[in-house]
């Protein structure tokens, strides 16, 4: 098919525990673009919305460990007082982590309103600007030794190990930090699980495979509800876009609003918004009852009206496949066929907006 691929210039990814999705659009004729070749787009936005959502349970496979949040906590994520952040480091040849935090950060009102551009390293030099509060994380054991340069923390707590004994669990804290969020911190209550096989930048996508099709279809599934949904669910528009998420990734996650916006915005012209959750099904295929329980609450806490589809037994012909990164937008015509460009990475109500009228205008161009 020929398909290519644009990423979105938002250091807003930066930090995603699964991957690594920095990057502009591909640069057209005469762009200027930056040494890895991308485009240098210009534009701010604000950090303190890369914080990961509030919700009751929060569970990270190939960490091994899920955690509950005392509710202080959450309310603090909620008003934006307090972010949280992921990170980790993966060995040189990309197969293993060598370890994987969560860590909760105090921001100020000057912080929360921040604004940086969207290229450069204004929102890494606003993420080191934080006061850490605590963190909570699975390390090597040749890392434990290295816990406060690592986790910027000076009291540890050790939880566990994997059951290969080779990594090691730690909750820890700042005491430096205000008093009353530390408390809150240490009110984290982590449970180790087995460890996901990592599988690098894929680690939670579909089984790996080249897609050299042109359609989705046909195809029978279910939403998270449980509601069937068959390739028809594209006939009543010209164009849908289908966006790619995991309920793990926070970028995922703060742009479902968005598309909830665009949802609206955009049917009348013809245009649809379908997502795609790929971890509520398990390595066999079965749906994962916890998994599919938080995509429930996530649609509800976002206030998503468009369905979030679970992959049919063929991963839409072999689309969902492969995936590098979360989340991942493509588009797809009133025929179930794929049209335009394919992007990587998340974006606001804005940005989408002058993508979707692009393509629509490519759409109905060709079809002259």
């Amino acid at each position: 098919m020929g398909e290519s691929k644009k990423r979105w210039g938002a250091a807003l990814l930066a930090g995603l525990l699964c991957v690594s999705i920095l990057g502009g659009c591909a640069p057209k004729e005469n762009e200027e673009t930056d040494q890895n070749g991308q485009v240098a787009q210009e534009g701010t936005f604000r950090p303190s919305d890369s914080g990961m959502t509030a919700m009751d349970r929060y569970d990270f496979p190939y960490m091994g460990l899920s955690a509950v949040l005392p509710a202080a906590l959450l309310t603090g994520m909620d008003e934006k007082t307090v972010s949280m952040q992921p990170d980790q480091a993966v060995t040189s040849d990309g197969t293993a982590l060598v370890y994987a935090f969560l860590s909760w950060n105090k921001l100020t009102p000057e912080q929360r309103d921040a604004e940086v551009e969207t290229m450069g390293d204004g929102y890494d030099r606003w993420l080191k600007s934080l006061e850490r509060i605590g963190t909570l994380g699975v390390y090597q054991g040749d890392q434990v030794e290295q816990l406060d340069q690592i986790t910027g923390c000076d009291e540890h707590r050790a939880l566990g190990q994997s059951a290969d004994g080779a990594y090691y669990y730690y909750l820890s804290v700042n005491t430096k930090a205000p008093a009353e969020l530390v408390a809150l911190v240490r009110q984290v209550e982590a449970t180790i699980t087995d460890m996901t096989p990592f599988q690098g930048e894929s680690a939670f996508a579909a089984p790996q495979k080249d897609f050299t099709g042109d359609a989705v279809g046909p195809f029978t599934t279910q939403d998270v509800n449980g509601t069937t949904y068959t390739q028809e669910i594209f006939q009543g528009y010209d164009l849908t876009l289908v966006n790619v998420f995991t309920t793990w990734c926070s970028p995922c996650v703060a742009e479902i609003p968005e598309l909830e916006k665009l949802h609206q915005q955009m049917a009348d012209k013809g245009v649809n918004v379908v997502g795609v959750v790929l971890d509520v099904l398990n390595e066999k295929g079965e749906i994962d009852p916890t998994a599919q329980a938080k995509a429930q609450q996530l649609a509800q806490k976002t206030g998503a009206t468009y369905p979030f589809l679970l992959p049919d037994s063929t991963y839409f012909h072999g689309r969902l496949m492969g995936i590098e990164a979360f989340p991942e937008t493509f588009f797809v015509d009133k025929d179930g066929k794929i049209v335009g460009e394919t992007y990587s990475g998340s974006a606001g109500l804005e940005e989408w907006t002058a993508v979707v009228e692009q393509e629509l205008a490519n759409l109905k161009g060709g079809a002259q």
